[in-house]
């Protein structure tokens, strides 16, 4: 049964490096990859599997697909899971979780496709956060407007960041205003709400915050800076903003600036180049990488330092990010009650 979360739901969100139970994935391909079916689906199988040496991984797989599924990752930490799944962006489509008391609290965002992006159409599996809720918990708590996973980045007491240019658009909520929806927030389970500009123009998400914010286990907050290549506007606004919330609430933290790769002018103009698009299973990193020797090194240095006592683990995604995500946005972990 879905019902609305109140204040005195005491829900709690949590930063993705929070100690997780399981999490899930998929395993379902549209036909919308084309040629690039075959090395997508190798660079998530390597995900998959690189995850599952950490935590248990619950694959939603589309009954069509079952069999070739659990072929795969027979002998592997991945329970294959017959559910209505048509996409693999696990962070936008599924449901996001929250604690309460020691409990996951399943959360649906009413995934409307990205606003109803001109680059994907509607599918039935957009809705797979209500209509297949039997899966991701007892109660599922359905926010009072639209959003998606990658919509939010939480730091380690609860700060939310977010943009203007995702929540606020006309797609989404055109009869909301920030402060409703950061009073909606607030009894999800947020301390603070702290709004970005962000990147209206920005394709499929009108700038998911994901894709260049991430708060760490050390404190620091990550900021990956503009794309002047592809003349993506600066976020030299937002980050100025950043930095006066790390100095008010962790003054022992800093905002560490990470370049993006470079020479990507040939490739997809949906190209998801972000170092800071990661993965944070238990006792570990998955960060990307794109094939700019200089660039990929110095943001694993920043991963590093941010992460200290993880194991990282790097990645080529050439064709997931070409299909318009990175490797946080394949994954929707479960956190459990312990903190790290």
């Amino acid at each position: 049964m879905t019902v609305p979360a109140t204040s005195s739901d005491n829900l709690r969100l949590v930063p993705d490096w929070n100690q997780h139970s399981y999490c899930w994935m998929a395993w379902a391909f549209h036909p919308e990859w084309g040629s690039l079916l075959r090395s997508a689906k190798r660079e998530l199988h390597d995900l998959i599997v690189t995850i599952s040496q950490y935590e248990q991984v619950r694959l939603l797989t589309p009954v069509d697909a079952t069999g070739e599924a659990q072929s795969l990752f027979a002998d592997r930490n991945v329970e294959v899971v017959s559910a209505p799944v048509d996409d693999v962006w696990m962070r936008d489509i599924a449901p996001i979780y929250a604690l309460r008391g020691n409990h996951a609290a399943p959360i649906d965002l009413n995934f409307n496709s990205w606003g109803n992006s001109e680059y994907r159409e509607p599918r039935p599996g957009d809705r797979l956060a209500s209509v297949a809720s039997h899966l991701f918990g007892p109660c599922v708590f359905s926010a009072p407007f639209i959003a998606e996973g990658g919509a939010f980045a939480v730091d380690g007491s609860g700060v939310v960041y977010t943009s203007r240019s995702c929540l606020l658009h006309k797609k989404r909520n055109p009869n909301l205003s920030q402060s409703e929806i950061e009073q909606a927030l607030m009894k999800l389970g947020a301390s603070k709400i702290v709004w970005l500009e962000g990147d209206e123009d920005e394709m499929i998400t009108n700038g998911h915050v994901d894709g260049y914010v991430l708060p760490t286990e050390s404190g620091d907050v990550l900021v990956q800076t503009a794309d002047h290549e592809r003349n993506v506007p600066t976020r030299s606004a937002d980050i100025g903003v950043i930095r006066s919330v790390v100095h008010r609430t962790n003054p022992g933290g800093s905002v560490v600036l990470v370049s993006p790769p470079r020479n990507l002018k040939s490739r997809d103009p949906i190209f998801a180049g972000s170092y800071l698009n990661v993965y944070t299973p238990n006792g570990a990193v998955i960060m990307p990488a794109f094939g700019d020797a200089l660039r990929d090194a110095e943001a694993e240095r920043a991963i590093r330092a941010a992460f200290p006592g993880r194991e990282i683990n790097v990645l080529r995604i050439d064709s997931i990010a070409t299909g318009g995500g990175g490797v946080r946005c394949l994954v929707q972990p479960v956190p459990s009650s312990y903190e790290r």
